[in-house]
């Protein structure tokens, strides 16, 4: 799996079930000011988790990590890789 499509991926679930239908994001929008909380951060784990079919450990459970779409789509390629 390449990172263009995890990105598409978890940009296309944040748009549709967590933002409203007028905000836009990109693979560098800081998803805090998007307006992304801790609730929608724990959902955005699990479609991670479900749809990739990794899990991530607690040691990547960190703010930096959940900062943008690009961080998160590395946190599935490590995980991917192991």
């Amino acid at each position: 799996m390449n990172t263009d499509k995890i990105i598409a991926d978890i940009k296309i679930f944040i748009e549709k079930n967590l933002l409203s239908s007028d905000i836009k994001i990109d693979e560098s929008t800081d998803l805090k000011q998007a307006g992304i909380d801790s609730f929608s951060t724990v959902e955005i784990i699990l479609f991670i988790e479900r749809k990739f079919g990794v899990s991530i450990p607690d040691e990547k459970l960190l703010p930096e990590n959940f900062k943008t779409i690009s961080s998160l789509s590395k946190i599935v390629l490590e995980q991917l890789a192991q």
